[in-house]
């Protein structure tokens, strides 16, 4: 009879894959930061530096997982076949799944406890991005959908909680390219194929899911405007319900230990602290400034959120003739990377924090002072690296390859906000990007001056890439006029409404064996010899831009950082292995598109 007992024990555990450890599936490449992931604590650091409490809970790690149907019963308190390792999408290796769903639906389960010391607070489950639709239950109740595939969101399970331990259960559902939902470059048909401009899937829990206690009424949101001229910054605090107690908002800056400024203010409504004397950020010198902010009732701090703020302007102005970009009202050209934000083992999700950082690190190394995420939303730490490492970002809004019908249209513009106000406390962000040459585009001069009206603080493209349709269309609307150019880069005709830039332009390519994604192509962009070829056409180009800066240029994206997949044109391969052009030569070129020295030297006199 034990023995029986043992072998049904053993089938069980073969049947539905409880017990299972996690192995990282094969990929054609991966990179040096694979081998850090911990499968018991994967991306253990705080997911939200801009809006942090102490009370939290990570919830990355092993996962139960089993493809599902729409018809599946939700299966409650039962084992999955599989496990997946949150938060990677389930087509990467580093899930352990790697492999596309037919059904395009999966479950999640896992269990988890919640502190004793969170009793009589509230409990928040926040998922950083799922892609697309989640819908999560908590011991067997329903508590939430989520539409979007790059917005971070959450709610609260306090009703759901039972003593001792906690279910959780997610059904995901992502038709990727099916439908015209957001998918950026991922292409539904490309799994394990990659062909030309569109790239592998990464469906599923994408980004961190953790717990945060809260008091009942708590902060829910807050919004900060640096304002440098007028030295002080813009507050806005919302709670989680309407308060009329007399309930208070109370922000206090800080310069490492010393108070700079200190106020209080009504909740759900603009207030001002002021901040004398501000030091300003730029990528030169990205300062932050520490913000605590509190919920007051009765002269007592009920709930507290730390932040920081980076005091810096981003406006437009004329100069030589010409209508400029300006930071903190100087006229300072920007030259960046585009940047995909894709990984050979991770997919849409970098390996490690470290690695994430690694990638903003290497691109000032490279010269940079700017990147554009290209048609991708990253997670909250990637754009506070950019803060305190000091790097400007112009942010895409993704795509979708569909026409939408009037429903997809709400969904998409509703994302839209949620990207903006989910980000707008950055300063490293100082451009939102609608379009993206005319993909998916509908109602592109309302789209973007709704976008002007939401945050007028920054800059608005309305469509990075005017030249890139047929025939060419430019929507007069927004700060900026950019087009697109590959080999070589060129300038758009300019004048007094907008700015000009060239959004996308180089491709300057090769391969390196051992260090390809696709070994049997067809590839994008391998169009040089190898790295003495590819950096001096990089020199070359480059010295076309420091002469179309005479013609009105403000801004130019080399495309790109790295390797995606089977484009070849990349500063590093791929795999982040290997550099692909003389660093020495392009960070010399890159900083001598922006040098103070030759600023002074080419525009004193010069008005703005």
């Amino acid at each position: 009879m034990k023995r029986l007992n043992i072998l049904l024990i053993l089938c069980l555990i073969s049947v539905t894959g409880f017990g299972q450890k996690w192995q990282m599936a094969d990929a054609p490449l991966v990179t040096s930061w694979a081998e850090d992931v911990d499968s018991k604590n994967p991306l253990p650091e705080y997911p939200r530096p801009i809006m942090e409490r102490e009370a939290w809970q990570n919830l990355n790690g092993l996962w139960e997982f089993q493809e599902a149907n729409e018809t599946d019963r939700i299966p409650y308190d039962q084992n999955l076949s599989e496990t997946i390792l949150v938060p990677y999408p389930w087509e990467s290796a580093l899930s352990g799944i790697r492999r596309q769903l037919e059904s395009q639906r999966a479950w999640y389960r896992r269990t988890f406890s919640v502190p004793e010391k969170w009793k009589g607070q509230r409990v928040l489950m926040h998922f950083g991005a799922v892609d697309w639709e989640a819908t999560v239950y908590i011991n067997g109740r329903f508590v939430g959908t989520h539409q979007g595939g790059f917005d971070a969101f959450y709610f609260d399970i306090t009703a759901a909680l039972e003593d001792g331990e906690q279910e959780v259960i997610v059904q995901v559902f992502d038709p990727g390219t099916d439908e015209a939902v957001t998918v950026g470059k991922q292409n539904n048909q490309r799994f394990d194929d990659p062909q030309r401009y569109a790239y592998s899937p990464a469906s599923g829990i994408w980004q961190t899911v953790w717990l945060e206690a809260v008091p009942q009424i708590y902060i829910e949101d807050i919004h900060t405007t640096p304002d440098v001229e007028s030295e002080m910054i813009e507050v806005t605090v919302n709670a989680s319900s309407q308060i009329d107690d007399g309930a208070m908002a109370k922000i206090t800056v800080l310069d490492g230990d010393k108070e700079i400024g200190s106020s209080l203010g009504k909740l759900n409504l603009p207030f001002y602290v002021s901040v004398p004397d501000p030091k300003l950020w730029s990528p030169d010198s990205p300062f932050l400034y520490d913000v605590k902010i509190e919920l007051i009732r009765e002269e007592k701090s009920i709930d507290e959120v730390k932040s920081y703020v980076g005091m810096r302007k981003i406006s437009m102005s004329k100069f030589m003739n010409m209508q400029r970009i300006m930071l903190n009202d100087e006229f300072v050209f920007q030259m960046g990377p585009l940047d995909q934000g894709y990984w050979p083992d991770g997919i849409y999700t970098a390996p490690t924090d470290e690695a994430l950082k690694w990638d903003i690190e290497k691109t000032k190394e490279f010269g940079y002072n700017m990147i554009r995420k290209h048609i991708k939303v990253e997670p909250q730490r990637w754009y506070y690296w950019c803060d305190k490492m000091g790097i400007l970002v112009w942010q895409d809004m993704p795509s979708t390859f569909k026409k939408r019908s009037e429903q997809d249209k709400e969904i998409f513009e509703l994302e839209l906000q949620r990207m903006i106000k989910t980000h707008w406390n950055h300063p490293s962000i100082i451009n939102w990007v609608v379009f993206n040459e005319h993909w998916g585009a509908y109602d592109v001069v309302r789209n973007t001056e709704n976008v002007m009206k939401l945050d007028p603080t920054r800059l608005v493209t309305g469509n990075s890439g005017i030249d890139a349709g047929k025939p060419d269309v430019d929507y007069v609307v927004g700060h900026i006029k950019d087009n697109h150019s590959y080999r070589p880069p060129s300038v758009p005709f300019g004048n007094d409404l907008r700015a000009v830039v060239n959004g996308e332009y180089g491709a300057i390519g090769y391969k390196i064996k051992g260090h390809i994604w696709d070994t049997d192509g067809p590839w994008v962009h391998h169009n040089y010899e190898g790295k003495e070829a590819a950096t001096m056409e990089y020199e070359r180009f480059i010295d076309m831009i420091l002469e179309f800066q005479e013609e009105g240029l403000s801004a130019a994206v080399y495309t790109q950082w790295t390797d995606v997949e089977n484009e070849m044109n990349g500063i590093y391969t791929y795999d982040r292995k290997e550099i692909k052009l003389d660093k020495e030569r392009v960070t010399k070129a890159n900083q001598s598109t922006y040098t103070k020295d030759r600023m002074k030297e080419k525009y004193v006199g010069d008005e703005k």
